[in-house]
């Protein structure tokens, strides 16, 4: 019962992400290197409100990627595997629009809301 829900809620949570973090409608044929914020909850901008939308967004993610495992290790590798690169190319995605700001912020605040998520479901 738990893979078969394991199965079903990561790739909706993946599914769910990505809508969120892509620019829909917003492309350029170029890239926004300028607003790229490189150093983690330093670079601008840094908003309280938008760190915890990226926690909770990627908390599901993390819940169902460490939900079949009963090892810490495995569970918490799980979610930062698949939270990272899914992060990573929502962030990418953002390069090419004008009104969207890639940050590591952004990066970082997705894979710890993956590692909460993990270690939910591994107390649960």
């Amino acid at each position: 019962m738990i893979d078969r829900v394991a199965r079903l809620g990561l790739p909706l949570s993946i599914a769910i992400a990505l809508v969120a973090d892509f620019p829909w409608g917003d492309f350029q044929g170029h890239t926004y290197w300028h607003s790229v914020g490189w150093i983690p909850f330093v670079s601008p901008p840094v908003r309280p409100a938008d760190i915890l939308q990226n926690l909770l967004l990627f908390l599901p993610l993390g819940f169902f990627a460490a939900l079949p495992t009963t090892s810490t290790f495995k569970g918490l590798r799980n979610a930062t595997v698949w939270a990272l690169p899914v992060s990573f190319l929502g962030e990418w995605s953002q390069l090419y629009s004008h009104s969207r700001f890639p940050s590591a912020t952004d990066l970082s605040s997705n894979v710890i809301g993956a590692v909460l998520g993990a270690t939910i479901a591994l107390r649960v």
